[in-house]
C-alpha cells in the first residue's frame, strides 16, 4: 500500500516520476486566470488564521460544508453580500469573532474527513503540506496543533499574500477586472517592481488586469442602463449609439493595455449568438439602455455581435480573448438573497453553443488571422465539441479542465481529450481560477497527472521513452508554452 501525498502522490511508473521531480516540480508559475485581489496582493497584510486563509474567499470548501449540513452562518456569516469580510465589530468583538473562526475551521475538518474522493481532501492537504510544512491528514482529534502551528507561520511577513506566490514561485498572475476599475493596486505593484522594492515576502510577483466586460454585454441585466451611464462618465463622452460604447470599451482596452493586461475574459451562459445587422443590435443597445426587458433573440444577437467585434479589438489590441461557457448561476435564490453571489450555488449549464461559437469565432478569425484564443468548457459532455472547434483556428487552445472539472479524473480526461485533437506539446497548461492565495498547489495536482498521463503512454509501449524530448515539453506545458502564448 501507497503512502498517503508521499513524494511520488498521483505517479504510478517509474517514467512518471522522473519527468515530474527532472522536469516539472521546479517550474515557476504563470497563473493566467484567477480571481485574487490586487489590493491585498500590494497590502500584504497578515491572513489572520487559517480560518481567514482557507475559507474566507473559497467557495470550493464552502459548498462541500454547506452539503455536510454544517450551519450557514459557519459558512458565510463572516462575509457581507459583497463579499467583503465583515469587521470585527460586526462580528461581536475579537473574542467572538477568535472563537468563531475556530468553530468554522472545524467545522470545515470535520467535513473533510467526509470528502473521500473528493479534490478539496487532495488540495487541502497538499496546501497544508506545501506551506506549513504538515506531513499528517488533519483530524477532528489534531485539528488544535494543526491550527496553532498554521497560525504561528501566518504571523509571518513571508506568510503574507506576497510570501505565499513567492513561496509557490508564482511569477506572474492575471486578476479578473471590470473595464472601469481603476487599476490602482496593479499600477502600485508594478511601480514597486518597477523601483526594485522587492523587499522579502514580495518576490517581484507582477499581477496583470484582466479585461472582462460582462456588464457591457449582458443587456437583459437589471444593472445594465446603470453599468453604460458610469462607462461614459468615465470615458468623459456622450454615447449617441453602440457604436460610441464600443469606442470607449477600446479606449478602456487601452488603458488596460498600459497597465499590464494581455488577455480578455468572457463568461457565457446562455445562447450568445444569432446574425444580426449592425441597425438590429443598435436598436437592441437602445431598448437595454432605457431598461426595457429583451427578447431571447435579441439577447442573442446583442452579445453575437459584441463577441465578435471585442474578438477583433483584442486581436488588434494584442489581447488573448478568454471564453469560458456554461456555468449556471446563483441556483438557489434565497441564498442570493441572503449572502449574495460566489458562494458556491452554482452548478452545470447544458445547451447547444457550438454552432453559435463556431460563427462567432469564424467572424472574428476571418477579420483577424493573428487572433489568440483560449476556449473553457463547465459541461464535461462539451470536451469533444471544444477541442475539435480550437482546432479549426490557428492559435486558438483548448484550455485546461475548469472549476467543477479540475479534479483528477476531469484534468485526465481534459489532457486525454486535448492529446488527441491536437499536439499536446502546444498546450499552455493550468491555472488556479481560484480567489484563495493557498490555491497554488493545484499547479503541482495538475503537472504530477500530467506526468503520470504522458508516462503511462510511455510504459504501456505507446510512446517511445525519449526522456529529453518528453522533459522538454513537460517543462514547456508547466510554464513555458502559457509565456509564450500569452506575452
Amino acid at each position: 500500500m501507497k503512502s498517503f501525498l508521499d513524494e511520488n502522490f498521483i505517479l504510478q511508473s517509474e517514467t512518471a516520476q522522473r519527468l515530474y521531480h527532472k522536469y516539472a516540480e521546479a517550474e515557476p508559475i504563470f497563473d493566467f486566470h484567477n480571481h485574487l485581489s490586487a489590493q491585498e496582493i500590494y497590502e500584504n497584510k497578515p491572513l489572520g488564521n487559517l480560518a481567514n486563509a482557507w475559507l474566507d474567499h473559497d467557495h470550493y470548501k464552502w459548498r462541500a460544508m454547506r452539503a455536510a449540513g454544517v450551519d450557514e452562518e459557519l459558512i458565510t456569516g463572516h462575509i457581507r453580500k459583497d463579499g467583503s469580510v465583515k469587521s470585527d465589530e460586526e462580528r461581536g468583538g475579537a473574542e467572538a469573532v477568535a472563537k468563531a473562526d475556530y468553530e468554522r475551521y472545524l467545522a470545515f475538518v470535520k467535513t473533510l474527513q467526509l470528502c473521500v474522493g473528493n479534490p478539496l481532501y487532495h488540495w487541502s492537504h497538499l496546501e497544508l503540506k506545501r506551506y506549513f510544512g504538515i506531513d499528517e491528514p488533519v483530524t477532528e482529534e489534531n485539528a488544535r496543533s494543526v491550527w496553532d502551528k498554521c497560525n504561528e507561520l501566518l504571523t509571518k511577513l513571508e506568510f503574507g499574500p506576497r510570501g505565499l506566490l513567492e513561496k509557490m514561485k508564482v511569477r506572474e498572475l492575471c486578476t479578473t477586472d471590470d473595464p472601469l476599475d481603476s487599476l490602482e493596486w496593479h499600477k502600485k505593484i508594478s511601480a514597486e517592481i518597477s523601483a526594485g522594492k522587492t523587499a522579502a515576502g514580495n518576490g517581484g510577483v507582477k499581477a496583470r488586469p484582466s479585461f472582462r466586460p460582462d456588464f457591457a454585454l449582458n443587456a437583459e441585466a437589471p444593472t445594465f442602463p446603470a453599468y453604460i451611464s458610469r462607462l461614459q462618465t468615465a470615458d468623459g463622452t456622450k454615447f449617441t449609439s453602440l457604436k460610441d460604447m464600443l469606442a470607449a470599451l477600446a479606449r478602456r482596452m487601452d488603458y488596460f493595455k498600459q497597465n499590464g493586461s494581455v488577455v480578455s475574459d468572457h463568461s457565457l451562459e446562455n445562447d450568445f449568438y444569432l446574425p444580426a445587422s449592425y441597425d438590429d443590435v443598435n436598436y437592441v443597445f437602445e431598448k437595454a439602455w432605457l431598461g426595457k426587458k429583451l427578447s431571447c433573440e435579441e439577447i442573442a444577437k446583442y452579445k453575437g455581435w459584441m463577441l465578435i467585434e471585442l474578438g477583433k479589438l483584442y486581436a488588434q489590441k494584442g489581447f488573448v480573448m478568454q471564453i469560458h461557457i456554461g456555468a449556471l448561476r446563483d441556483n438557489n435564490s434565497a441564498m442570493l438573497e441572503a449572502a449574495g453571489k460566489n458562494i458556491g450555488e452554482d452548478s452545470l449549464q447544458d445547451f447547444n453553443f457550438a454552432p453559435q461559437l463556431g460563427a462567432v469565432l469564424n467572424a472574428i478569425y476571418s477579420a483577424e488571422p493573428k487572433a489568440r484564443t483560449i476556449l473553457y468548457n463547465l459541461n464535461p459532455k462539451d470536451n469533444e465539441a471544444l477541442a475539435t472547434m480550437a482546432a479549426n483556428f490557428r492559435n486558438c487552445q483548448f484550455g485546461p479542465a475548469w472549476w467543477f472539472n479540475d479534479h483528477k479524473d476531469g484534468i485526465e480526461e481534459q489532457i486525454r481529450v486535448y492529446a488527441r485533437t491536437a499536439p499536446l506539446g502546444r498546450y499552455v497548461g493550468m491555472l488556479t481560477d481560484s480567489r484563495s492565495f493557498l490555491s497554488y498547489p493545484r499547479h503541482e495536482y495538475f503537472r504530477r497527472i500530467l506526468c503520470n498521463f504522458i508516462g503511462n503512454l510511455v510504459e504501456n509501449g505507446e510512446f517511445p521513452a525519449q526522456e529529453e524530448a518528453l522533459g522538454k515539453m513537460v517543462k514547456n506545458i508547466c510554464y513555458q508554452n502559457s509565456i509564450d502564448f500569452f506575452l
